[in-house]
């Protein structure tokens, strides 16, 4: 189709079926140990355990004031979370290592819209012409 912002006719990407990968279900020691800080938290601050139970109560619910006080229970705990990631050697690292551009795809199946799209470029990437991608999706929210 055709890239409105851009004016580019784009063909369609087909996968060239470069990874392979079978998942093992493991998880990294650095993820481990984050893991593991963050349940150390929830059980030593009475505060976070209080808002991790309230939060499953409300899963059960379907009605717009526990919607609403779900995503801000959720908002809430992100925060804490984003600063376990922040005080990470190794993600770090990663992120002094990568550029993230935007771009935005014209979508029409919910009315006219433009989703934003980041991407994320390794610094020693750049200049390349030709480089594998991994796109991630979800369902918005």
């Amino acid at each position: 189709g055709i890239n409105a912002e851009y004016g580019v006719k784009m063909s369609r990407v087909l996968s060239k079926n470069l990874f392979d990968f079978k998942l093992t279900g493991e998880l990294d020691d650095d993820v481990k140990a984050l893991e593991a800080k963050w349940e150390k938290m929830k059980v030593a601050s009475p505060e976070a355990k209080k808002m991790a139970d309230r939060m499953k109560e409300l899963e059960q619910k379907h009605d717009e004031a526990s919607n609403m006080e779900y995503i801000k229970l959720m908002r809430t705990a992100l925060d804490a979370y984003a600063k376990l990631f922040s005080e990470n050697e190794a993600f770090n690292y990663g992120r002094e290592q990568t550029t993230m551009t935007t771009l935005k795809v014209p979508t029409t199946h919910d009315g006219e819209f433009n989703v934003p799209v980041e991407v994320y470029t390794p610094k020693d990437l750049e200049n390349e012409t030709k480089r594998a991608a991994c796109v991630y999706a979800h369902g918005g929210g």
